[in-house]
């Protein structure tokens, strides 16, 4: 049994810093405050591992092994000033790609506590722009060793940076002889160089089947 926690959480701080840089409980979070928490979104997050730890008290003879009562936490952050230089100088219709692009949205590029890949941020991000809920189920195909993303049988992401000849071949393949009914396939352009991604949008507009393809920078 699989439990999946969705909240609205406020990262307001429970505390300000004066001006000699002491913490001073806000007027409504001192009890917060005093109890340990320094934002109230920690509050959320201790709940619900609570409840978790609760479950597996009072179902402990029934409760599924595969029980997990964890959740994920997202956040909205700010791009690097190191990524947005690499951003601006990138060429689109170039021959190179970022190999490191991936990496700049991990969590320990982005400064953010956690351990998301850049290809984890990525994909969520997608996900909700493409009006996706974080709870979706996401496949992974193997396209001639590239690891690519399906959701919903009808959108295919690539974001890795090891697209090649080989990986075009086997994508139309799968493509053409319907094995794969995708309708829209986004992929990440840094990851690509302009050779392989001329070469793909070539062979796409050769098949029968109609793919929409969206390139994202």
């Amino acid at each position: 049994m699989a439990v999946t926690a969705n909240l609205s959480w406020c990262n307001e701080p429970t505390f300000n810093t004066n001006s000699d840089g002491r913490e001073i409980p806000t007027k409504g979070g001192k009890a917060t405050y005093d109890a340990g928490y320094r934002s109230i979104d920690e509050i959320s997050r201790e709940q619900i591992r609570r409840a978790a730890a609760k479950i597996k008290e009072d179902n402990a003879l029934t409760i599924s092994e595969d029980f997990d009562g964890s959740f994920k936490h997202y956040r909205v952050v700010k791009p690097t000033k190191k990524l947005l230089s690499e951003i601006y100088d990138f060429d689109p219709n170039g021959d190179t790609m970022f190999s490191d692009m991936l990496n700049s949205y991990s969590s320990e590029a982005l400064n953010v506590d956690g351990s998301a890949t850049g290809k984890q941020t990525i994909l969520t991000t997608w996900l909700a722009k493409d009006g996706y809920s974080f709870d979706t189920k996401i496949n992974e195909l193997d396209i001639a060793g590239y690891k690519a993303t399906v959701v919903d049988d009808t959108r295919l992401y690539l974001t890795d940076t090891y697209w090649n000849s080989e990986s075009t071949k086997e994508l139309l393949n799968l493509l053409g002889t319907h094995q794969l009914t995708v309708q829209t396939i986004v992929l990440f352009g840094y990851s690509f160089s302009g050779a392989d991604l001329k070469e793909l949008e070539t062979g796409l507009q050769q098949i029968d089947s109609r793919v929409n393809l969206i390139k994202r920078y």
